[in-house]
């Protein structure tokens, strides 16, 4: 699967940096995370509608628990017939975000290896314009130097705004969808909200600077679709596609 993708995506990528004005790798990258964040964009709502369908069922699934709290069998026997008797399935939610694995993937490959000039030999034998050299410099168009961002090579500065931006996205994500679990489980997932940004800091801090851009941008992008999705036209969206006997 990642072989199918590698190729298509770093195609696009360079038509985008041959064709987009300033020839700007960073540029091209942020167009890019646009494009497949739009084409994504019916995977996100199909997640969405699964954790408004499941917040919902929430009151129910919290009277089961406290039901049947001293019979774990019958607990369990009851929610799944919650779940059936709604059709809603608690991994529907994470079955959109496994579509974009192999994509993650792909991408990670295009940014890590396909920054220089070894890549071109990757391009459609139709592609057109097939640049000399690849310049790898982000900002270049802005003619100062403290902008400037060599895309091939790890950045601090663009690790600490994809953790910053990671952790505004986590933010907002709770807004949508409040913490699960309960006692220590919630403990450890509200954690979670802040530990995995500085994960993300750390493993940008790691990479090329273009993976840390490409996060950023998918960050950003993420975030604006969770801030359309909390307004009222987002949520009459969400409820008229799922439905409302849920």
């Amino acid at each position: 699967m990642t072989k199918l993708l590698y190729k298509p995506l770093l195609n696009v990528l360079m038509l985008l940096y041959v064709y987009i004005p300033g020839h700007d790798f960073g540029v091209a990258i942020i167009v890019l995370t646009l494009i497949l964040r739009v084409i994504l964009f019916p995977s996100y709502l199909g997640t969405l509608r699964s954790q408004w369908a499941l917040k919902k069922l929430q009151p129910k699934i919290d009277e089961i628990k406290k039901l049947h709290k001293d019979d774990k069998t019958m607990q369990s026997q009851e929610m799944m017939r919650i779940y059936k008797e709604h059709k809603v399935s608690p991994l529907s939610s994470c079955l959109p975000l496994l579509i974009q694995l192999p994509i993650l993937y792909a991408l990670y490959r295009v940014f890590s290896v396909g920054l220089t000039a070894d890549s071109l030999q990757h391009l459609y034998s139709w592609f057109p314009q097939v640049p000399e050299t690849i310049n790898t410099t982000f900002l270049a168009f802005t003619h100062i130097p403290s902008l400037q961002v060599n895309l091939a090579h790890p950045n601090i500065y663009l690790a600490i705004i994809a953790g910053l931006s990671q952790l505004v996205q986590s933010w907002l994500t709770t807004k949508f969808q409040p913490v699960q679990g309960e006692g220590m489980a919630k403990a450890i997932n509200t954690q979670m909200l802040y530990i995995f940004p500085v994960m993300t800091g750390f493993i940008a801090w790691s990479l090329p600077a273009a993976l840390a851009l490409y996060w950023i941008a998918t960050t950003v992008f993420t975030a604006l679709q969770q801030v359309f999705v909390i307004t009222p036209a987002g949520r009459k969206l969400i409820e008229n596609n799922h439905g409302t006997d849920n």
